[in-house]
Formats: structure tokens, sequence, C-alpha cells
């Protein structure tokens, strides 16, 4: 066997493992979670909206139907419709609180100002498509009640009626990171303030979220783990939620995640947090591990990197992603589709993004990018 060949079966075997372990660190964290359930306490739906008129009718009514004990809180910023359709909502279920939105700077701000006013001892965030059934609402709910479990991250599902190649993609990209990242398997566990659900108690230490970032996720995740508390992942009834349709919508998307991510990496540092110096070392270098390669090959007059390194990391990745990807059962077509070229379009995709956002987390401008949504 060629050491080209063999650095790509050894790449293999590793990237399945690494699927599996991932895993088991998602079995894992649902049993420790599961282990720790109380009654539920008093909840509270926080939703920031702006220009939601396909999706927000939907959104509350079905909240308000499995969960009619909770408060749910609108904070809105809307130029369409959604006004309108929010008022007459409120007038058939009075749980609903709606705000305007006095500072229309985006989420951030919106979530500030709807936690200001929400009473619950557990708060629950959704974006506007978001859709929760009681089932979910429950299981959650009651993990969340456990003073064990201050910060839970609902597992979750597109709805998309059109099956785009942009949802497909995602799909792939999403099981990547439900082992890899929201898992916490190699790095303190991170979510999405989507089918999140915190503890009153542990929003106060943590604080208000910056106004000025990109990524409330972020930004909130950095600062609860000051306080040495971290999200759990769990693995259990799904939050339904809807998918960039399209791929210009997909790579805006990608561009606020990122360009958001390396500003707030690049203020962690400044603050003497070297970690994450460490970390954005670590994630450039699996990046873009193949340029790297090339470059020093050349510099060196060989070929040794490209031929020995390469083929075994480039199996790693592509065949963790696979196989965490086919555990989740997804469509066959989708499965083919995905297998034959995911992996490759996914890792380049990740490097144009990645590339473009590095370069725009430099300059001072902050773009917030809504994903749009199919009428639902």
């Amino acid at each position: 066997m060629s050491p080209s060949l063999l650095s790509l079966a050894c790449g293999l075997g590793l990237g399945l493992l690494l699927a599996l372990l991932g895993r088991w660190r998602n079995a894992r964290t649902r049993r420790t979670a599961l282990a720790h359930t109380a009654p539920p306490r008093p909840l509270s739906i926080v939703i920031a909206s702006r220009n939601e008129e396909a999706v927000i009718e939907n959104t509350v009514r079905s909240l308000a139907q499995a969960a009619p004990d909770a408060e749910i809180v609108v904070v809105d910023a809307s130029t369409d419709r959604t006004p309108q359709i929010l008022t007459e909502l409120r007038r058939e279920f009075p749980q609903l609180v709606v705000l305007d939105d006095p500072y229309r700077r985006g989420k951030p701000a919106a979530l500030n100002h709807a936690l200001r006013h929400a009473r619950g001892e557990i708060l629950l965030f959704l974006d506007a498509d978001a859709r929760m059934g009681p089932e979910a609402l429950r299981f959650y709910h009651a993990l969340a009640s456990h003073p064990a479990n201050p910060v839970v991250f609902a597992d979750f599902a597109p709805y998309n009626r059109r099956r785009t190649f942009a949802v497909v993609l995602q799909e792939l990209f999403f099981a990547m990171a439900k082992a890899f990242v929201f898992s916490g398997l190699f790095w303190r566990p991170v979510f999405m303030t989507c089918g999140l659900f915190v503890r009153r108690e542990a929003l106060e230490k943590a604080g208000e979220f910056d106004p000025n970032t990109l990524v409330d996720d972020f930004d909130l995740g950095t600062r609860l783990a000051q306080h040495g508390i971290t999200a759990k992942f769990v693995r259990g009834p799904l939050c339904l939620i809807q998918y960039a349709p399209t791929l210009p919508d997909l790579f805006a998307q990608f561009l606020r995640w990122y360009t958001g991510g390396i500003r707030e990496m690049f203020e962690e540092i400044r603050r003497g947090r070297l970690s994450y110096l460490g970390l954005m070392a670590l994630l450039a270098w699996l990046i873009y591990l193949p340029w790297f390669a090339l470059w020093v090959d050349l510099g060196l007059g060989t070929w040794v990197l490209l031929r020995y390194l390469v083929p075994g990391a480039l199996g790693a990745l592509y065949g963790a992603v696979l196989l965490a990807y086919w555990l989740e059962r997804p469509r066959p077509r989708e499965a083919l589709l995905n297998a034959l070229g995911g992996p490759l379009l996914l890792h380049l995709w990740l490097q144009a993004a990645v590339l473009v956002s590095f370069f725009r987390a430099l300059g001072r401008g902050s773009t917030w990018y809504k994903v749009r949504r199919e009428r639902a």
C-alpha cells in the first residue's frame, strides 16, 4: 500500500472513531441530565422578532397551545404586518406579552429588553420561526427546572418544506456540530439561542447580552463559562426550525456567525484569555491544513506533508463528518448526495466563509443577517 493510501486509511479509521465518541458523548450528556429532573418552574418563552409575518402567527399559536401556562414575550421591531398579527394574537392569548423594541439594534439588544420584562424562573429562547410541541416543552422544561441543569440546549431539526440543496448540506453541517461542537467533545459546549432553556439565576450571573455582538449565543456562552456554567446539549424531542433555504442565504449566515465569533475571540484575547488564541490556531489548522501543507512543501522543496499528512487528516475529517451524519439516519437520496461530495463542498465552503469573515472581523462594521423565512 502506498504511503498516501495508508495515511488515508488510518485517517478514515480515526474519523470513524471520533464520530462514535461524539455519539457517546451525546448519550452520556443525556443520561446525566435525565438523572436530574424537577417539577416545572414558571417558564417564560422569549422571542426577538423583526419582519416575521411569514411565521410568527403559527409560532405563537403553537407555543400558546403547547404550553398554556407559559408566558410568551415577543420583542418586535417589524415594519411589515407582524405588529398587527401580534396585536390580534394578544387578544386571543392573554399569556402573550408584546413589547416594542426601543433600540432596534439587532437581536441581542432586543433579548435584553425582553429579559427585563419576563417573569419566569426558566427562560426559553426561541427564534420567531421555531416550533416546539408539548412533549418537547415538557421534556426540556423538567430538566432545566433542576438546579443541576442550569442551561439545556434542545435537539433540533429542520421543517423546511422545500428540501433544497442548501437544506441538505446544512443537515450534514449540523450533524457534525451535534457530534463535535454542541456535545463539548473537544471544547466547552457551544449552543444556539434557539431551543435554549436557561435558569434565571444563571442569566443573572452572566449579565446582559453585549448589544454590539453578532453572535449572542457565543457571547452568552463565554460569560456563563466565566462562572463555571456550561450548557448541556440533550438529544430528545425536537425543536423544529427553518434552515437557510438557499446557498446565498447560507453563506450570508455563515459570514455573520464567523465574523461575530472571530471578533469575540479577538476580544477575549485582548482580555488576556490566551486559550482563545490556541483555539483560533487549532481551527485555522483544521480548516486550512491542505494549504498550509502545500506552502510548507513548496518552501522545503518536498512533498512530505502532502503525501503523508494531508490524506490522513482529510480522511479523519471526512470520515468523522460522514459517519456523524449517517448516524442521524438521513433520507437515503440525500445521504447519497452528501456522501458523493458533501464533506468536500462543506470544507471548501468553510474555508471561503472563514477567510472572508476574518477580514470582516478586523473592520468595525456590523451587519445582522436574518435568514429569509419560508411561509408556515
